[in-house]
């Protein structure tokens, strides 16, 4: 029987990990699982996945949480403090949006030539091609330069396009397209040597510019709903298992079971606000946290981690852009955070 007391302190400490701890698990599964254990514990059970719902202690604790963000949204909303705070900094992005370009070269070269020097392509999934870490390293240090920026820039597409070939789950990882085509459609040189030496950026998207940040939107969005919806809630043995390895309910203390639905809600959840393009910057604030948390916890590689930060950081810049709820917000009830 759960006394008062205990019931108390496990929804503090829910409330307190929903927005850090229970990210940990919105990790790729395929980094921190063996190869050989995924085909083990694959298989929708969902019976398993909603098994936490038949305890009335974590219904409470979901609507709890739930209540719990909607009051300090509404609060911050309200706070003419933080508003003022927020317009200044929404003001200051504005001086940051000629560097955007600049990031996404940063974003995918550090990640190519991670992938390059690993030998894996594109993503620690397809781990096993030494044959491709020339041309990923090669392409780095392009797109780290400035150099060449055209032929590279489509290379990389290409190179992505082939490796989602060998292996679906690379649907995961829809955030490096997404990075190469918004590079593509702003095609800026500057700073790199394509500058320099007076060498264009050719590109048939140049027009598209102001669809860069759905672009961005639909391709990190997109990423973790598809990382929610498969890993979590069609193969949600695979996150159990994560949750055992790692220990996690030593952290939170609730059922595996709980643990795996709550991580693939939040994942979903978040995925769904940035893909909508709802309060975008604030969704960017929390999910380039949560991915921190991530990162540091299960020691997963750098490059494997690098276009989604990259992308939260532009985001965050741009903010929703055209067809966000953003952009309906500021236009006909006032700025959204």
């Amino acid at each position: 029987m759960i006394t008062k007391p205990k019931l108390f302190r496990i929804f503090f400490i829910f409330s307190l990990g929903f927005l850090t701890f229970p990210a940990r698990s919105l990790a790729h599964i395929g980094y921190v699982v063996p190869k050989d254990e995924i085909g083990k514990h694959a298989g929708h059970d969902f019976s398993f996945l909603f098994s936490a719902l038949t305890e009335p202690i974590n219904i409470f604790l979901i609507i709890g949480i739930i209540a719990v963000i909607a009051t300090i949204y509404f609060l911050l909303r309200k706070s003419s403090f933080f508003m003022k705070n927020v317009a200044v900094v929404r003001a200051r992005t504005k001086s940051y949006f000629e560097l955007t370009s600049w990031m996404m070269r940063l974003g995918l070269g550090i990640a190519l030539i991670g992938a390059g020097t690993m030998s894996a392509l594109i993503s620690p999934i397809l781990s096993d091609f030494p044959q491709f870490s020339f041309i990923q390293i090669l392409l780095g240090f392009l797109l780290l330069s400035g150099f060449l920026l055209t032929p590279a820039t489509l290379l990389v597409i290409f190179l992505f396009l082939f490796a989602i070939l060998k292996n679906f789950y690379l649907f995961g990882n829809a955030d490096f397209l997404a990075l190469a085509i918004a590079l593509l459609i702003t095609a800026n040189p500057k700073p790199g040597l394509d500058d320099l030496l007076g060498l264009p950026f050719f590109s048939p998207l140049k027009s598209f510019k102001e669809w860069v940040p759905l672009v961005l939107r639909v391709g990190i969005g997109g990423a973790m709903i598809f990382l929610a919806v498969y890993e979590k809630f069609l193969n949600p043995h695979l996150s159990q298992l994560v949750v055992e390895n790692y220990q996690l309910t030593s952290i939170i203390p609730v059922s595996t079971g709980m643990w795996v639905l709550s991580a693939g809600l939040i994942e979903f959840a978040v995925g769904l606000v940035l893909l909508i393009g709802f309060q975008t910057r604030l969704a960017a604030v929390i999910a380039f946290s949560v991915l921190s948390l991530s990162f540091f916890y299960f020691h997963e590689a750098v490059y494997s981690h690098v276009t989604l930060f990259t992308i939260l950081s532009i985001l965050f810049v741009t903010g929703g852009g055209k067809l966000s709820v953003d952009k309906f917000v500021d236009k006909h009830i006032g700025n959204s955070l």
